[in-house]
């Protein structure tokens, strides 16, 4: 159980540093918009498009920092999340369907839309077009791997 709360601490780092790094990223678009793009309107559909995928990001985070929190200070959650984590079946599911490198493809282009979305229209939408596709890709597939095992 020492090995996974190791685990969870390297977890909880990464979380941590993505949130700030997603914070950075955003307030770095915000100020080199307002620097060199004074005179373009933004599209309203963007901005809520930006709202909403930051919105998204910064709830999903804080819902695995507070998760991982509260597995740390109660040992029976502790164990449940290790059972969850270490469960063959759901193993094999995540394999199959989504690996680690689709999670930070599906996360940084959400950030890329939300961050370029103040800079150009067109990359936005090729942006969004890709997230969008990349996502459809991943929930088909858990689908399919979820009927099929």
């Amino acid at each position: 159980m020492e090995d996974f709360k190791k685990i969870l601490r390297n977890r909880q780092i990464l979380l941590v540093a993505g949130l700030l790094c997603a914070c950075g990223l955003i307030l770095f678009s915000r100020n080199y918009v307002k620097i060199t793009l004074m005179t373009e309107h933004i599209p309203e559909f963007i901005s809520g498009f930006q709202a909403g995928i930051i919105s998204g990001i910064f709830g999903c985070l804080a819902f695995f920092i507070i998760r991982n929190i509260a597995a740390f200070r109660n040992p029976d959650r502790l164990k449940k999340l290790y059972i969850s984590e270490t469960d063959e079946r759901k193993l094999f599911i995540r394999q199959k369907s989504n690996s680690a490198g689709m999670n930070i493809i599906t996360y940084g282009l959400a950030l890329g839309t939300a961050v370029f979305g103040n800079i150009n229209d067109t990359v936005f939408l090729t942006l969004l077009a890709a997230c969008f596709f990349v996502v459809a890709i991943r929930g088909f597939l858990k689908i399919y791997y979820r009927r099929k095992f």
